[in-house]
């Protein structure tokens, strides 16, 4: 039986995973030796996510936190039963996500070093070293069933997509005003603290958190709509061209999206060990049309479907901002 002091050690290290957004839809369950991973469809993005691949990911990343955390105690997961969850949810509240028992005699993860220290970076990247190019390919190839890195001579083609991408993203009805609920753009934001995407992570200055602020109000957003002054705001070309490399995650049909995102933690803190930063360009796997271009351009396995796609660079000297989380008794349910 685990106390509930380590309880909330282990909720609060799970709760490191990544997730869209940064909403955080994972909440924990113990009862003995048995462990639930529940799902918040409250913060499900509805308009960004509407199959909730997005969701799934962030699931299973936080599964694969949980074990990376247990381990440190000596304890394991066993495998854990998904359960299929329907988008959109059929009834509000809380649902079960997966479970799985405890065990014992597992040893510590070597991965569960690194998660406090992955960031996610949006800025520029500055230049990559010898050494560092050949730990970001080596770390690559060592998860290469799901991992392809896009060619050097690609990048260029690769920012324009993604500007083409997010630029369409923003004529979704109802994405810019998801977006802007989910923005924190002052520390006098009460969600500051708490989630979502803050001025800080996104690498804005005082002033480009300001003119976000101002544009991505959905009044004012609509007029810059019309006068198709969008693309601007979605642009992120100079910075995913500074990245040492761009990586594209990838998954067979059989292998689900919980799946797939144990797989794509443990890559992005392998990274983090190498003292490599990056970030999700969502936009691109959102688009059918800009995934099935990267697809053929990048020859991805037939029959793979793009998942994400993500730049990569040398953490910057200056550090990278850690993003907020939920304090941790929301996270962690009575059974």
């Amino acid at each position: 039986m685990l106390t509930r002091a380590q309880q909330l050690t282990l909720v609060a290290q799970a709760g490191r995973a990544p997730s869209a957004h940064n909403i955080q839809p994972a909440r924990w369950r113990f009862a003995g030796d048995r462990i639930e991973l529940v799902e918040e469809p409250a913060r499900w993005l509805s308009v960004s996510d509407p199959t909730g691949r997005d969701n799934q990911v962030a699931l299973g990343m936080a599964w694969e936190g949980m074990a990376m955390a247990l381990s440190t105690l000596g304890l394991g997961l066993t495998q854990p039963e998904v359960a299929d969850l329907p988008y959109p949810p059929a009834a509000p509240g809380l649902r079960q996500a997966a479970a799985g028992r405890i065990t014992t005699g597992a040893s510590p993860d070597p991965l569960a070093a690194f998660v406090d220290m992955r960031r996610a970076f949006r800025g520029k990247f500055r230049g990559a070293t010898r050494l560092q190019l050949k730990a970001l390919s080596a770390c690559a190839a060592a998860h290469a069933e799901f991992v392809t890195l896009a060619s050097e001579s690609s990048t260029a083609q690769i920012a324009r997509w993604y500007d083409d991408a997010a630029a369409a993203a923003f004529d979704h009805p109802g994405f810019a005003a998801e977006l802007y609920r989910w923005l924190r753009l002052s520390p006098d934001d009460p969600g500051w603290p708490r989630d979502g995407l803050s001025a800080e992570c996104m690498a804005l200055s005082r002033w480009e958190a300001w003119g976000a602020s101002i544009a991505l109000r959905p009044g004012v957003f609509s007029v810059l709509s019309a006068l198709s002054l969008t693309g601007a705001l979605a642009s992120e070309s100079a910075k995913i061209k500074s990245a040492a490399r761009i990586v594209l995650i990838h998954a067979a049909p059989h292998v689900s999206n919980f799946d797939v995102g144990r797989r794509w933690y443990r890559f992005w803190l392998a990274m983090t060990a190498s003292g490599l930063a990056g970030v999700p360009m969502s936009a691109l796997a959102d688009s059918p049309g800009h995934a099935a271009l990267l697809a053929e351009s990048q020859r991805l396995p037939r029959g793979n479907r793009l998942v994400n796609v993500m730049r990569f660079g040398p953490v910057p000297e200056r550090g990278i901002a850690q993003s907020a989380r939920l304090p941790v008794a929301e996270l962690l349910q009575d059974a």
